[in-house]
C-alpha cells in the first residue's frame, strides 16, 4: 500500500456517499453555495447507494417516491412505489442533469476522519484504488465541512 502525500488536497466540503442523500446534499450545496469546492467520495464503483448495491428480485421502495424523492426533481413515474432499477435511474439522471456526477470520486473508501483544531478543518484518511483493483493508495483530503451520507 502506497503512503499518503505530505499535503492533503483542500476542499470546502467533503461528502461521503453517492446515494440518494449524498446526491441531494451536493445539489443543495451547488444551489446555495455555488462558489464552494466539494467532492463526493464513493467507496464502490457506482452511484446509487442501496439502490445499486442490492440486486435481489423484487426489490423496491417501501415509501412512495413523491415523498422519498427530491423536492427539486419531482417523481414523474406512474407508480409511486418504485422498483430499484427505476429509483437508480432517477438518482443517476439527477446527478447527470446537475453535473454532480462530475464531482464523484469512485473507489475512495473513507478510513477515518479527525478534526484538527489547529487548522480548523477535517483531515480525512482515504483508501483509493483503481477500477481494476490494483494496490490501494492512502491519501488525505482536508475539508472545512464533512457530510456523511453513506
Amino acid at each position: 500500500m502506497n503512503s499518503r502525500p505530505n499535503q492533503p488536497e483542500q476542499l470546502d466540503v467533503l461528502i461521503v456517499g453517492a446515494g440518494i442523500s449524498g446526491i441531494g446534499a451536493a445539489y443543495y450545496l451547488q444551489q446555495e453555495h455555488p462558489g464552494r469546492t466539494y467532492a463526493i467520495l464513493e467507496a464502490r464503483g457506482a452511484t446509487g447507494g442501496t439502490w445499486d448495491l442490492f440486486r435481489y428480485p423484487g426489490i423496491r421502495s417501501d415509501s412512495d417516491l413523491h415523498t422519498f424523492g427530491y423536492e427539486f426533481k419531482p417523481w414523474r413515474d406512474d407508480h409511486a412505489i418504485a422498483t430499484a432499477d427505476k429509483i437508480l435511474a432517477y438518482l443517476r439522471e439527477t446527478a447527470a442533469e446537475n453535473r454532480i456526477d462530475e464531482k464523484i470520486r469512485f473507489h475512495h473508501k473513507v478510513l477515518g476522519a479527525a478534526w484538527s483544531s489547529a487548522d480548523a478543518r477535517w483531515i480525512v484518511d482515504i483508501e483509493r484504488t483503481d477500477a481494476a483493483g490494483g494496490d490501494p493508495e492512502l491519501i488525505q483530503i482536508a475539508a472545512n465541512w464533512l457530510f456523511s451520507a453513506g
